[in-house]
């Protein structure tokens, strides 16, 4: 597999089923060969604009309006994959989105295979305290002219991937992924199976979570922490949300803690002269002695979530 097509969608508010923009990036023998992207008028139902994924992507109604809906996007999209797998960062919400619009307009799921870049990240550069797509783009030297324009994202996360199989000193997925023991991610007769890493030890739900969450969701068996605020929902409301899904929440950053979602911070809550919360500090400094410790900000959570809850 030395040819895949990166992906990346915008969505219209929180449900999965509302893309509202996509851009496609073919890669073949290690070079971007060909690019599309396009507006798309949501799903009936799942049309409405959330203020909330405006300010993100400043997509709004009117720009979708005459844009082609689903259905001839779905066509357009199968057309340029073809038989290649598709590549996205966070695979499980674009992938899921993709899904999702499928089934609010009553059609199948395409048969399709797909790699998380989030997931090859987090094995390829091991000990990176964030692995949001604009975070590696910087340090990757990657240019990312705005982030949550679909085909800027698609491109970014084509060339994530390019430098991880440099890396690796593979011209292959298939070579990448076994590497990192990774399982490559599907979608077949409508079943999924999930992206995701087969090296470690099998997680297992905690008893004050869910234990019949999906195994395959990225919140499944962790222990998440929370600092600052999250606008849109109490922390209550996101330990819980967590919990449904198979996870702990931690009061505080400790050894046992993998994920701390580090929300807005307003200058008045720190102490003067301090950048970062104590929180933030301290997961920075578990993470320099070497534990498995990953930082999301809260933007990152809600697209974890969506792509978890969908």
């Amino acid at each position: 597999m030395s040819e895949w097509v990166a992906i990346d969608f915008e969505t219209a508010n929180s449900l999965r089923a509302s893309p509202c923009s996509v851009g496609l990036v073919r890669v073949k023998g290690g070079q971007i060969v060909e690019e599309w992207s396009s507006f798309i008028k949501p799903p009936d139902g799942y049309d409405h604009f959330d203020p909330l994924n405006v300010g993100i992507h400043g997509i709004t109604a009117g720009d979708v309006a005459q844009a082609p809906g689903w259905p001839q996007t779905l066509e357009r999209i199968v057309g340029f994959v073809g038989e290649t797998p598709f590549v996205a960062h966070n695979a499980a919400f674009d992938i899921g989105v993709l899904a999702g619009a499928c089934e609010a307009t009553g059609l199948p799921v395409p048969d399709l295979r797909y790699a998380c870049t989030l997931v090859i990240a987090r094995r390829a550069w091991n000990g990176r305290l964030s692995y949001k797509l604009s975070a590696l783009a910087t340090d990757l030297g990657i240019q990312l002219a705005r982030h949550h324009d679909a085909a800027d994202d698609a491109r970014a996360a084509a060339h994530v991937m390019l430098a991880a199989l440099k890396r690796q000193g593979t011209p292959t997925l298939n070579g990448l992924l076994a590497a990192h023991k990774v399982q490559l991610g599907s979608y077949n007769g409508g079943v999924r199976r999930a992206c995701k890493h087969r090296g470690g030890a099998p997680r297992r739900p905690f008893p004050e979570a869910d234990p019949e969450a999906d195994p395959d969701n990225p919140f499944f068996g962790l222990t998440v922490c929370f600092t600052g605020t999250l606008t849109d929902m109490s922390r209550t409301a996101a330990a819980e949300r967590v919990a449904a899904l198979g996870a702990r929440t931690a009061r505080s950053v400790t050894r046992a803690v993998n994920l701390l979602v580090a929300a807005d911070v307003q200058p008045h809550q720190l102490a003067p002269g301090v950048k970062k919360t104590a929180k933030l500090a301290k997961a920075e400094r578990f993470r320099d002695a070497g534990e498995d410790i990953t930082v999301i900000d809260a933007e990152e959570f809600r697209e974890l979530l969506a792509a978890a809850e969908g």
